[in-house]
């Protein structure tokens, strides 16, 4: 029976390295594309977050190359050790137009890493939020 091992024509073999190769090719171009920076944020938030109470410092408005207004608010919050940290976030602009510097708002921080915050109502990028919905 060995010897009736069907051989493939020099066409399939080059049609299979070809396959292979566009196959590796789009598994690297997914890997590069992945953000990373989002995926370690959200792993550490995975561990629990804390909230307490921050005070707003100062409130800002850019204007972007693309001429979009972008909302700022910049706030101090005291995290479990008693240490005292710093976070800015971006607003959409009604929820903006709510904070003074003096306000207080409300604090999420991830236990694991305190210098990781956010605040309610804050703009994140849209596969930030449906990982985070992903990974609860």
């Amino acid at each position: 029976m060995s010897g009736n091992i069907p051989h493939r024509t020099p066409l399939e073999r080059f049609g299979r390295k070809l396959f292979g190769l566009a196959a590796i090719t789009l598994i690297i171009v997914a890997l590069w594309n992945i953000p990373y920076n989002i995926l370690r944020e959200e792993r550490f938030r995975l561990f629990g977050e804390s909230m307490t109470t921050g005070v707003v410092t100062e409130i800002r408005s850019e204007q972007a190359t693309s001429g979009e207004r972008l909302n700022f608010i910049e706030y101090k919050y005291v995290d479990n050790d008693g240490l005292a940290r710093w976070g800015s976030a971006r607003l959409p602009e009604a929820t903006w137009k709510r904070f003074r510097p003096g306000s207080l708002l409300q604090v999420l921080y991830a236990k694991s890493r305190p210098d990781l915050a956010r605040i309610q109502g804050e703009m994140e990028p849209p596969f930030q939020i449906w990982l985070r919905n992903l990974l609860r």
